[in-house]
């Protein structure tokens, strides 16, 4: 069994994020895989302040008292990482990057908590170009984080999505996730 935590960075509840989500989940529970979504927009994630007091004998915690003390168990316990999110403004939406840059209190001495771990990303643009969605942005900002981690890249699924549903009836989307289903679980 693998554990499989999905960070969803979308504020929709109904959106083309949160459809790739739940299929990807239900992929996953289909073959006896623990998977858990923390839909972050549901969270008050306050920004980090740059303190560093999480580099201090390293606690693997945020002197902020805010709900990401709680979150940290659900990371630190997954197997797989899965940062999903629609492209806002040439990049991730601000709800995950403010998950993202909480992370770095889990800090260890001479690295990362996440060393080691696997990751993959999600992410759906409006732009029927991907080279002006601003996706790529994103993809390289992930790439850059997991190899700082030290962890492995799985890839990522990213496609056009509308403001009706388009992804559920776009097969090579569908096929991609498919893809990172079976490279999640192998």
């Amino acid at each position: 069994m693998v554990r499989v935590l999905i960070l969803n960075g979308s504020p929709r509840k109904k959106g083309n994020t949160l459809f790739l989500v739940n299929e990807l989940a239900d992929q996953l529970k289909a073959k006896d895989n623990y998977v858990k979504i923390l839909h972050l927009n549901d969270y008050d994630i306050k920004p980090c302040q740059g303190c560093f007091w999480c580099y201090k004998d390293f606690p693997l915690q945020c002197i902020q008292e805010d709900v990401m003390n709680g979150l940290y168990p659900h990371t630190l316990e997954a197997d797989v990482i899965i940062f999903a999110s629609p492209i806002y403004w040439f990049n991730y939406s601000a709800q995950l990057k403010l998950f993202i840059d909480r992370l770095v209190a889990l800090h260890v001495e001479g690295g990362h908590s996440f060393n080691g771990k696997k990751f993959a990303s999600i992410f759906v643009y409006g732009d029927t170009n991907p080279q002006g969605s601003g996706v790529f942005t994103a993809i390289k900002s992930v790439e850059h984080m997991i190899h700082y981690f030290r962890g492995e890249n799985l890839g990522t699924v990213h496609g056009t999505g509308g403001d009706d549903l388009t992804v559920k009836n776009n097969q090579k989307i569908l096929d991609e996730l498919g893809k990172l289903t079976r490279k999640i679980i192998s």
